[in-house]
């Protein structure tokens, strides 16, 4: 990869994907933030470049990362691709893991009291996501497919009723800006996921569920924040002139 300390991160992310699991251990902002260089974007994390580098240089190294080929999608297939992969399983988790958080803070809530705010928190992720996501579902990415379809066909593409979709993806936008404060908060408050020091088994699988459901989470945002939705609002400048 060349020239990587000069670019942004989402630049690096799109690039090349594997290097997500790096700027994930290293607690580095590829979604939402991500349009700041890779340097600032390291020192910001608390993170030494020469350090991260190294690791993404050892990773791309190892790896054949199949989610490469998501940056040559069509615009409907990276949709299909978001629906099937993170959609559903942000839907399984919010659904499933509130009961798991109620049991881990009825029993040890009153020790580690900080699982009081984790679970006010996931709430509000929860409350936050589930309109958001049905929105996309039902406004937005039927827009998008309908723009593709049209504008391979060379027919003829008809104002939406929202204007234009760069309104509904600033909307979007603004909402994984929410969304991804409530992580980092999250994250802040369970200090990095770390369990306490004799946790019984719900406690960790609850703090592991909720780390997975914000790196998917982080992957998600990614994908439309930064190649889905500027591919969108691209196609639609060329499909109206």
């Amino acid at each position: 990869m060349q020239n990587t300390t000069t670019r942004t991160v989402r630049e690096i992310a799109l690039e090349s994907p594997a290097t997500t699991r790096v700027f994930e251990s290293f607690n580095i902002d590829y979604c939402c933030g991500g349009r700041i260089n890779f340097v600032d974007a390291c020192r910001n994390a608390g993170a030494e470049p020469d350090v991260v580098l190294s690791q993404i240089e050892t990773s791309l190294s190892e790896t054949t990362d199949d989610a490469a080929r998501l940056t040559e999608l069509s615009l409907s297939d990276l949709i299909d691709h978001i629906l099937e992969t993170h959609h559903k399983f942000t839907y399984y988790e919010l659904e499933h893991l509130p009961a798991l958080l109620a049991k881990v803070e009825g029993v040890h809530g009153e020790s580690h009291p900080e699982l009081h705010v984790i679970a006010d928190l996931f709430t509000r992720a929860h409350d936050d996501l589930l309109p958001h996501m049905y929105k996309e579902e039902q406004v937005l990415f039927p827009y998008v497919k309908d723009l593709e379809a049209r504008t391979d066909r060379e027919l003829s593409v008809a104002m939406p009723p929202f204007g234009t979709v760069r309104h509904p993806i600033k909307m979007m936008m603004n909402e994984h800006d929410a969304v991804g404060d409530i992580l980092r908060e999250m994250r802040a408050v369970s200090n990095n996921y770390k369990l306490p020091e004799g946790a019984c088994p719900s406690y960790s699988g609850l703090f592991s569920r909720l780390e997975a459901l914000e790196r998917d989470l982080h992957q998600h945002i990614h994908l439309e924040n930064n190649l889905l939705f500027p591919k969108a609002a691209e196609l639609e400048t060329l499909a109206f002139g």
